[in-house]
């Protein structure tokens, strides 16, 4: 399994966990009248989108630096091929 793929799947997993155990204490708290549970679970489901939009903010980030890579590995072509003519 690449890298990539890996660390996906353990993004989704540890947010399918927490979304999980936070709708479970949200609805236990709910149903029991115990609006500490709830509010546990509210917490829990907040870290599960945490969880989600940090994972998106690092791909996005990861793209930008590949696509800088990219333009510096052209612009260092374009410069060899300069100083061998």
């Amino acid at each position: 399994m690449p890298p990539v793929a890996a660390g996906r799947l353990l993004v989704f997993l540890a947010m399918g966990l927490l979304a999980v155990d936070g709708l479970a204490l949200l609805g236990l708290g709910a149903w029991a009248g115990r609006p500490r549970l709830a509010l546990a679970g509210g917490a829990l489901l907040a870290g599960a989108g945490l969880v989600w939009w940090s994972w998106r903010r690092q791909h996005r980030r990861l793209g930008e630096i590949a696509a800088a890579r990219r333009e510096l590995r052209e612009d260092a072509e374009d410069l060899r091929r300069l100083t061998r003519r």
